[in-house]
């Protein structure tokens, strides 16, 4: 609608609502003025409605893309009713960006990982905003999203963690002849992304997340907490040297072994080299992974300076490719009274990882971590103590150990509710001569699953698992699983089939 038209609208209007008004003034019969002023005064309500709906889309069309979210009231309720929840117009409707291509967008996964990934310039995965509303009486946008998970669990054979199937936590030796069930909501969580509009610094994301992988049983767990504006995020969320659109569709909680994963309190700040290109820097918190005892030395990790990471990402329409790299400090005082030192060493790594949709919807994974000293980067790894372990009984130092993480994962879909992911993960450290006998050298992770979604948010699936470990003495484990596990979204978005 054009200015002079609205105005013409509002002049009518006005003109239409006075006549009566003198006319009832006028009448000696006041009973009837009354009645035909409080009637004429319903109809101006109305009419007045719809034109704050219509200059309320004015408005929004020109302006910014949260001031675009709010839409007309529902049947029955006023625009002046304070406290009533609107839901939300899409901001920048249609909108797409080419730093998230269309496969980073549709990818599905059973984690939904990828929704609480920081995005370059906070540009959703759903550019329509689906699930967003409101917030009454501000310009803030809000979603709670998340879902409720029950995973069903038996194990053929002790494997250490009954929640989620990490080969590192086989028990070595290891008891042939016991199962173990088990029921978990664990994995549920809960999320709130706030979009807040700036005329300065544009939309401004603050984004929480928790599960409830606490220290108990059902103990909740913060899981990303962080603000994102102009591309400088700073709070926790997942490590710069990390893919989070990496993950495979798996039902296991925690995934590949061999992937780099970690969520880290850090600094970070990114900008674009090319409309599909960006770069990220980022000073993350440090912690020196070390754990080691020998007859001489007793280790006392400390952390000299924070852990750096920089990241390049390529995103294109049938997927991504992403190369990132960390550089660390690892310290720890060695030795017992006169005798104790502090050593520090060098630790870096690469991890390369790519996306890419190849047939219909399916999807390809590939990552490759290796380095020196990342072993607390590793999912397998992480909370070991195998960063850096000592070297030479002569001259005794630390030693950033070699580490390395593969993972490989096909989805592929046999029909549009019905899809199958094959997954294959591998790390290994490469331990020093004064290593214990004890630890940890390398394992292999491997799963397949069938996962149905019946209708609305509902997801159900079915998934084998088959991992197995081994120190550096030689001693082995191995453990099959088989999951099953039901999960229900709270933002839906399609109507039930």
């Amino acid at each position: 609608m054009s200015h002079p038209r609205f105005v013409l609208l509002i002049t009518a209007v006005l003109a239409s609502a006075l006549i009566p008004i003198r006319a009832a003034a006028q009448s000696d019969n006041s009973g009837q003025a009354v009645d035909q002023l409080s009637k004429r005064l319903d109809e101006l309500r109305a009419e007045m409605n719809k034109i704050e709906a219509q200059l309320t889309e004015l408005k929004g069309a020109k302006g910014t893309p949260a001031a675009t979210a709010a839409a007309a009231p529902s049947a029955g309720a006023t625009s002046s009713q304070e406290g009533a929840i609107q839901t939300a117009q899409p901001p920048a409707q249609g909108e797409t960006s080419k730093q998230v291509g269309e496969a980073t967008a549709t990818y599905n996964e059973f984690s939904e990982d990828t929704l609480a990934a920081a995005r370059y310039n906070n540009v959703p995965l759903d550019p329509k905003y689906h699930g967003f509303f409101l917030l009454p009486g501000t310009q803030t946008l809000l979603k709670i999203g998340g879902y409720f998970k029950t995973d069903f669990i038996n194990d053929l054979k002790p494997a250490g963690n009954s929640d989620s199937f990490i080969p590192s936590s086989f028990p070595i030796p290891q008891a042939t002849s016991v199962n173990n069930s088990t029921v978990s909501i664990r994995p549920t969580r809960l999320s709130l992304d706030f979009r807040v509009p700036s005329k300065r610094l544009g939309e401004v994301r603050f984004y929480l997340e928790g599960d409830l992988f606490g220290t108990n049983a059902t103990t909740p767990r913060l899981r990303h907490a962080y603000a994102q504006a102009r591309n400088v995020l700073i709070g926790q969320t997942f490590s710069n040297f990390m893919d989070p659109d990496a993950f495979p569709d798996t039902l296991d909680f925690q995934g590949p072994n061999g992937m780099v994963s970690i969520r880290n309190p850090q600094f970070r700040y990114g900008f674009a080299l090319s409309p599909s290109t960006t770069f990220y820097v980022s000073i993350e918190k440090p912690s020196s992974d070390v754990t080691f005892k020998t007859p001489e030395f007793s280790s006392q990790p400390n952390a000299p300076s924070p852990d750096g990471a920089i990241r390049l990402r390529q995103e294109f329409e049938g997927g991504h490719f992403q190369v990132a790299g960390i550089f660390r400090s690892i310290a720890a005082s060695v030795g017992t009274g006169p005798s104790a030192k502090t050593d520090s060493v060098f630790g870096w790594g690469v991890n390369t990882s790519v996306g890419l949709k190849t047939f219909g919807k399916d999807n390809a994974i590939f990552a490759v971590a290796a380095g020196h000293g990342i072993s607390r980067y590793l999912q397998d790894t992480s909370g070991l103590g195998i960063d850096a372990e000592v070297a030479s009984g002569v001259n005794p130092h630390l030693e950033a150990t070699p580490a390395v993480g593969v993972e490989a994962a096909y989805q592929h879909y046999w029909l549009k509710n019905l899809r199958s992911s094959a997954i294959y993960s591998y790390a290994a450290v490469n331990n020093t001569n004064l290593a214990a006998i004890t630890t940890y050298n390398h394992a292999t992770y491997t799963g397949t699953n069938l996962i149905w979604n019946p209708y609305g948010t509902l997801n159900v699936g079915a998934e084998f698992l088959y991992g197995w470990t081994m120190l550096q003495n030689g001693l082995k484990a191995n453990a099959p699983r088989i999951q099953l596990s039901a999960k229900y979204s709270f933002v839906k978005t399609d109507p039930d089939r």
